[in-house]
């Protein structure tokens, strides 16, 4: 039951009031402020991480636009590589009549 009545009365602080206030009202701007600077740096880290996906998305097409370029010039490239069907279609009829003639 001793503890019920303690409980009831005001505490009493052994510091005056304005050193209770000053390091109160010192307290809470230290948290403020420390809340302002991570407020700050979680949006810069929100606006670096926006940049850096549109970065990748940039690069990305990019990277596909020339993906689908060489694949063009590739397949150009074989079909200039590869011999003409006329000429070697005429090549071989000419054999055959040579041979046949010969």
């Amino acid at each position: 039951m001793a503890t019920s009545s303690q409980q009831d009365e005001p505490v009493q602080y052994q510091s005056p009031r304005r050193v209770q206030v000053w390091f109160l009202s010192r307290s809470r701007r230290r948290w403020k402020q420390k809340y302002q600077q991570l407020k700050q740096e979680a949006k810069r880290l929100r606006n670096r991480v926006a940049d850096v996906t549109k970065s990748r998305e940039k690069w990305r097409a990019e990277v596909e636009q020339l993906r689908q370029q060489l694949q063009r010039c590739e397949e150009e490239l074989a079909t200039l590589k590869a011999p003409p069907i006329q000429a070697e279609a005429k090549k071989k009829s000419a054999a055959r009549l040579v041979g046949a003639a010969g």
